[in-house]
């Protein structure tokens, strides 16, 4: 009997060997290995829906062996990452939370992995391509119905650590845009408030005017140095009154083209039916954040 390269197995291990050996190289500057990734991510994902696992349920929850989640833990635990308090119902167990640093380190780790994952599914069309979508429709069927892992995942509801991941994977997406002009995301977002606001009086009155806006996070400083780097780059005028100059227009022009245009990829194939529903869940869990927010 000689070895079959096209044996289903052999080809399933190949690509999983691969694809654990990519992630693991992505998140060595974090401090992570492909397991511990998996372990945080989940217990993020926990977390934010207000739950304090277990061991055991973390364990449940990702799929992986109790005895090997204990071996993650501890490591995730020396460095700095998550914290084991008594369990309050059993002496026995320990329960799980995340520390801020832990917290941290998964936002960007998710965003690494979302990246890479769609890289290294581009020879089928990319993350939200049909082809992937029906490759894990097929790698689900396979998978042993009596999995406690796969129940879950077919059975759990929307997340924090859902919308963490996909705001993640946006962002980069949107990050990788932008880095092709040397332009980042708050100039792109300053070009278009002169463009869409202006003209300003002056530069005084724009720096304020991205000081209010906290997804800017900008203080009077750093919205000084913004606008100092987009003038010197001869995007937007210098004196009174702010605008965009005519290569700050083109390159806005060319950004505003190539966005579009992957958003349109991004969200083809998507049911209206589906993307209204997204859109109205992510609407309420926006607010309710907001409302929370002020009664905490």
């Amino acid at each position: 009997m000689t070895l079959d390269d096209t044996a289903t197995g052999r080809l399933l291990w190949r690509v999983t060997t691969r694809w654990r050996a990519a992630v693991d190289r992505a998140l060595a500057p974090l401090g992570l290995t492909h397991a511990q990734y998996t372990l945080l991510g989940s217990l993020f994902g926990l977390a934010r829906s207000g739950a304090r696992p277990s061991q055991r349920e973390l364990a449940d929850y990702a799929g992986l062996e109790a005895i090997y989640v204990s071996k993650l833990v501890r490591t995730l635990e020396g460095a700095g990452m998550v914290v084991r308090t008594g369990h309050p119902t059993d002496t026995r167990a320990f329960q799980l939370t995340l520390t801020d640093k832990g917290s941290a380190v998964i936002r960007d780790a998710v965003t690494i992995v979302h990246a890479l994952h769609d890289e290294l599914t581009a020879p089928i069309g990319g993350i939200a391509g049909p082809r992937n979508r029906e490759l894990i429709r097929t790698l689900q069927a396979l998978l042993d119905p009596s999995d406690r892992s796969e129940t879950m995942t077919e059975t759990r509801t929307l997340t924090g650590q859902d919308i963490s991941e996909a705001h993640g994977a946006v962002r980069g997406l949107h990050d990788h845009v932008l880095d092709g002009t040397g332009t980042t995301p708050n100039q792109h977002i300053t070009l278009r408030v002169v463009a869409g606001r202006g003209p300003w009086a002056d530069q005084g009155a724009l720096r304020d005017h991205l000081c209010d806006q906290p997804q800017l996070g900008l203080d009077q400083a750093a919205a000084s140095r913004l606008l100092d780097g987009l003038t010197r780059r001869g995007l937007i005028t210098g004196g009174a009154p702010v605008t965009l100059t005519a290569d700050g227009e083109a390159l806005l022009a060319r950004l505003t083209a190539t966005i579009q245009n992957t958003t349109a990829r991004l969200y083809d194939g998507f049911a209206p039916a589906d993307l209204a529903v997204a859109q109205r869940v992510l609407t309420q869990v926006t607010e309710r954040a907001g409302r929370l927010r002020e009664e905490l």
